[in-house]
């Protein structure tokens, strides 16, 4: 049933796809653990596709430097006690004249907010603190255009949904595989 190279070693195939798995999962929750501002607490997170240019402007000596169009952005909501701590410089999601907003804080007066977009020539009209939904803590620059291909191509074609599930399946049944080896070895090593 399980391929063993006589010495009652694994062979280097299934080593090789346990430790590609290993580190693709490994890559993925370093990635999301930086990108939700070096915490593992997603609880009061969301993620959000940033799907225009106007904070893709010059650099700015903040946190947050830039947001190009397409990115992918980890937005950590915000109590009331929370919002009070904002400064200028943070990048906000709000809600303003019906759209929701991704901008920078260039002015606090109060509970006037103002707001700019990197990119855009003039501020926002004022905001109250109270339409301030969350604070960018994480920006992946670009991501959003692989998410927007892959909602797009799944939603679109059901030979990309069947090509997703195929890939699934290959690797389950690759980690079942790897797993019932290591029981059959341990079961042999306890004979």
């Amino acid at each position: 049933m399980h391929e063993e190279d006589g010495k009652g070693r694994l062979p280097l195939k299934n080593i090789v796809v346990a430790a590609v798995i290993l580190l693709v999962l490994s890559s993925v929750v370093i990635f999301f653990y930086h990108f939700n501002g070096d915490s593992f607490d997603f609880s009061d997170s969301e993620i959000l596709v940033v799907p225009t240019g106007s904070m893709d402007g010059e650099p700015q000596d903040y946190p947050i430097k830039t947001i190009p169009e397409d990115s992918l952005i980890m937005v950590y909501s915000l109590s009331d006690e929370q919002k009070a701590d904002l400064k200028v410089g943070d990048v906000i999601t709000f809600h303003q004249d019906n759209k929701y907003k991704v901008h920078r804080i260039i002015e606090i007066d109060g509970e006037k907010i103002i707001t700019k977009g990197d990119a855009n020539p003039s501020p926002d009209a004022p905001i109250k603190m109270g339409d301030i939904d969350g604070k960018v803590v994480g920006v992946a620059p670009n991501v959003g255009k692989v998410v927007n291909f892959i909602r797009n191509a799944f939603s679109n074609s059901p030979l990309f949904m069947i090509l997703g599930a195929v890939i699934i399946v290959v690797m389950i049944y690759s980690i079942i595989e790897v797993i019932q080896i290591m029981r059959g070895k341990e079961e042999k090593e306890e004979k």
